[in-house]
């Protein structure tokens, strides 16, 4: 998120109708919802657990000049409320000793500051090839590579309880980089490890407006998800929650303070564990 892009024409043998197949005035799809709809006092507890750090949530500001500090909006395009907070506060919870990412710039702010608040000894370890957000001295580690270009064995280093952000390029072509995380890097994650996939909005489609991007990588998610369901813990869908009349109000106590006014609620993340 917030990475400078490369660009290229891609020509096409067959006609592309990218319209949303599923929520935006019609139904989610039916089989993802319940997997996600069956854990919904999970999430409900979850996202009370996250209440317990609402002041260190209030003291981010809605702007900054910090090119170093997280903040709710201003420049801020990239990760919705929903996003930041749960990314902060499974930071909090879980203690890991490596935070690594695949995608980097207001994320990592966020996960600086949590570890900061929190007086963790995390390392964040930053993937990108071009980040565009300042932030060499908020990572441990920066990877300026393409994950396809990676030594995959970083991954293997992921312990329970370590937390692993997905935000590349979001499209599956071949030798892509969610080719290489799918096929690749997620099969050989250890038990315990958490991953949160960013830009997900399942169980609906992406958006209309983003029909024009040609995401793909949710596609891939799904069916990872409805295949290997027993080798696979949600433990949050934010865009789910974001849509559910009562899971959305948990977090109202912390949306309620005045410093939250205005703060994009929403959540377009999948979090998972390896189980």
């Amino acid at each position: 998120m917030g990475t400078l892009r490369e660009s290229q024409v891609v020509f096409l043998d067959a006609r592309v109708r990218p319209i949303p197949r599923y929520g935006y005035g019609k139904p989610p799809h039916a089989a993802l919802y319940k997997v996600f709809d069956r854990q919904r006092t999970a999430y409900r507890e979850r996202l009370r657990s996250f209440l317990r750090f609402r002041e260190e949530l209030w003291g981010i500001p809605i702007v900054t000049g910090d090119p170093q500090e997280p903040c709710w909006g201003g420049g801020n395009l990239w990760i919705p409320a929903l996003d930041a907070v749960s990314l902060y506060a499974f930071l909090r919870l879980f203690s890991p000793r490596r935070y690594v990412e695949i995608g980097s710039g207001y994320s990592t702010r966020f996960a600086r500051r949590a570890i900061r608040d929190g007086g963790l000894t995390t390392r964040i370890i930053a993937i990108d090839p071009r980040p565009r957000a300042a932030i060499e001295a908020v990572c441990d580690v920066i990877l300026r590579e393409r994950v396809e270009d990676l030594d995959l064995r970083l991954f293997d280093e992921l312990e329970a309880g370590d937390i692993l952000f997905i935000d590349g390029s979001h499209r599956c072509f071949m030798n892509s980089d969610v080719t290489v995380i799918f096929l690749e890097v997620l099969p050989r994650l250890r038990r315990g490890v958490l991953v949160q996939f960013h830009d997900i909005f399942l169980p609906y489609d992406y958006p209309p407006h983003w029909g024009k991007r040609y995401y793909s990588e949710q596609y891939l998610l799904a069916v990872w998800l409805l295949a290997r369901e027993p080798g696979i813990e949600v433990l949050l869908p934010n865009a789910f929650i974001s849509q559910d009349p009562e899971l959305s109000q948990v977090l109202d106590p912390l949306w309620e303070h005045p410093g939250m006014k205005g703060v994009n609620r929403n959540g377009a993340s999948l979090w998972i564990r390896i189980a």
